[in-house]
């Protein structure tokens, strides 16, 4: 005595989207959870932890991220530095800086961290970290996180 089920066509392709939707939704989740934790880590680091002074506020105004979803910007995180004087000019580096490099994702999914300001690589060569300490945290973070939606797919 067996049971015996019909799907039709429609059921099967119903079932199929919403397991992509799943899919969708849990890369997008911890690509914003990694986002935001590089930006917490990257502001937050002081000069006697390794990280630089920001005289203007602008360098660390300019630490943000934005999450792609195939060529289309799904979340973007920006915030003006409490400290210096100023921080609005690396709000807006930050966003133009992510809005050249996002027409680079058309197809799957991105985060994209950056340090806007022109001058973020050279303060970096001086040994102060700007983002690549951040970085290179939340890359490995990230490379878990996809091993475990891997061996759930």
């Amino acid at each position: 005595m067996g049971l015996k089920a019909k799907f039709t066509k429609a059921d099967i392709s119903k079932y199929i989207e919403q397991k992509r939707e799943n899919i969708r939704s849990a890369i997008l989740n911890r690509l914003e959870l990694t986002g935001f934790e590089f930006v917490k880590l990257a502001r937050e680091k002081t000069a006697a932890e390794g990280g630089f002074n920001d005289v203007t506020g602008n360098l660390r105004s300019s630490i943000g991220f934005a999450i792609v979803d195939h060529g289309s910007i799904k979340l973007e995180n920006y915030e003006k530095s409490n400290s210096g004087t100023g921080g609005g000019n690396g709000m807006q580096e930050a966003k133009a800086f992510i809005a050249t490099l996002s027409d680079k994702f058309e197809s799957g999914y991105a985060l994209i961290v950056v340090a806007g300001m022109s001058y973020a690589a050279a303060v970096e060569s001086r040994g102060k970290d700007v983002i690549t300490g951040s970085s290179i945290i939340v890359e490995e973070t990230l490379k878990q996180a996809i091993q475990r939606l891997k061996s759930k797919i």
